[in-house]
């Protein structure tokens, strides 16, 4: 009998030990997920920007032109000592004017044909991540009291887990996957602002490289009907094939980025209106919510494709009217002015030519 109490006895201490330590794992995560999830451990975002005080070289068609680069790593455009209204553009590479001249980008055209000062801080790849970051560092130093947030098609997708972050994520140390099973939002954060320094590094180290070759003015001029490959695109189908559902699907594919980005657009928001200014909002849609032609082009690709993006409205522009409305906040839909047009696109590329950018100046002037 007292050998079956023994028994019984040693059986039951691993029992214990494995129902206290579940106990205990339960516990603590619990603990460490609600801190987490109130943001306590969070900090600013982070951003890159192109080397600062220098001159770099920019590109179009082969054709050279160099840039002057300020204190905060963003590109010089045209100012004014006295002005009325002033405007600050926070974007991507669309907003920016990557592939064309500086003088050809909206900015610069409303900078010519206004009495207003519009300062655009557009950085290619920015994501509303880095362009928060970026208001924050430059807005105290600026007189401009609108701003003017262009949101581009993709720019949730770019919010979220892309290829590249990941590669960044998996090469990281093992500590900081185990850290984000108990600090997910808090650990994202910091893996995010590693991973931004890391985009800040390699731009670096490109344009170091790129300043250094030698240079001959490009003698060959594109044709009118000249076959373009789209070689991009189908190099984006191979990594992201679900990209535009990604961007554009909100209730479904794009639902935890998009609300990864609502938060931080409220944040934005909350920033613009402590600091006395006032937010607007402008929508550039993606090409497949416009271009006829390039929506087949997608398609032919293989990319997984809604009808609804190019006839109709997407989810996602669907979420961002209700937003505005819902927060009065100006909201500029630019597919009202882009709708089937075929000519507002670089060749072979996604970002916007000068046919589109005189455009979007001429809906920001009525804008006034």
């Amino acid at each position: 009998m007292k050998k079956d109490i023994r028994k019984a006895t040693f059986l039951s201490k691993p029992i214990k030990l494995t129902f206290y330590a579940i106990v205990f794992f339960c516990g603590s995560l619990f603990v460490t997920r609600t801190i987490d999830s109130f943001g306590f451990l969070e900090s600013s975002y982070g951003h890159y920007h192109f080397p600062v005080s220098r001159k770099i070289p920019y590109f179009r068609q082969g054709e050279r032109e160099f840039g002057q680069i300020n204190e905060f790593g963003v590109r010089i455009g045209s100012t004014k000592s006295n002005f009325s209204c002033g405007y600050l553009l926070l974007g991507d590479s669309q907003t920016f004017g990557s592939g064309i001249f500086w003088k050809d980008t909206f900015s610069e055209i409303l900078n010519r044909e206004t009495n207003c000062q519009w300062t655009n801080v557009g950085i290619p790849g920015f994501t509303l991540e880095n362009e928060f970051s970026m208001y924050q560092k430059v807005s105290p130093f600026l007189k401009e009291k609108t701003v003017y947030l262009i949101v581009y098609g993709n720019d949730i997708y770019e919010t979220g887990d892309t290829p590249d972050y990941l590669h960044f994520v998996n090469h990281q140390k093992m500590y900081l996957q185990l850290s984000s099973f108990f600090f997910p939002k808090a650990t994202r954060l910091y893996l995010k602002q590693k991973y931004f320094v890391s985009i800040q590094k390699r731009m670096e180290d490109e344009l170091e490289r790129v300043s250094k070759l030698p240079y001959s003015p490009s003698t060959h001029k594109a044709k009118k009907n000249e076959v373009v490959d789209f070689f991009p695109l189908k190099t984006l189908f191979q990594i992201s094939p679900t990209y535009l559902s990604s961007a554009l699907d909100t209730k479904s594919f794009a639902k935890i980025n998009f609300e990864r980005w609502r938060r931080i657009f409220f944040q934005l928001k909350e920033q613009i209106e402590k600091d006395g200014k006032h937010l607007k909002v402008v929508y550039l849609p993606l090409e497949v919510e416009y271009d006829r032609t390039r929506y087949e082009i997608y398609k032919n690709i293989g990319f997984q494709m809604n009808p609804s993006w190019l006839e109709s409205d997407s989810e996602l522009v669907l979420d961002l009217i209700q937003l505005t409305k819902e927060n009065h906040i100006p909201f500029i839909d630019l597919r009202n002015f882009m709708r089937y047009r075929t000519d507002l696109l670089q060749n072979g590329d996604i970002h916007i030519n000068e046919v589109a950018t005189r455009m979007i100046a001429d809906v920001l002037k009525k804008d006034l």
